[in-house]
């Protein structure tokens, strides 16, 4: 048997000893790529917030520019935003 646990001769302990053994890489194996998961998960949501604040940034500019046109439409059309000057010409 390798690793630091001798055979006892006892064959029933012995097997107990290696399926408990194979069990512990199992759950070693598991924990890396639990690891694996949880650091690529963490790229994936710093990914996210940054496309998120890519497309926050874009709407807030489009948002801005759309106000201004419609700005400029209820100045030229007579809407409340226009002069009283603007109005009559």
């Amino acid at each position: 048997m390798n690793g630091d646990v001798p055979f006892t001769g006892d064959a029933r302990v012995d097997a107990a000893i290696l399926r408990i053994r194979g069990k512990f890489r199992d759950l070693e194996d598991a924990m890396i790529v639990q690891a694996h998961l949880e650091k690529r998960m963490g790229e994936r949501i710093k990914e996210q917030a940054t496309y998120v604040d890519r497309h926050d940034q874009w709407m807030k500019h489009m948002e801005d520019k759309l106000a201004a046109l419609t700005d400029i439409l209820m100045k030229r059309g007579g809407g409340p935003e226009s002069t009283e000057r603007e109005r009559h010409v």
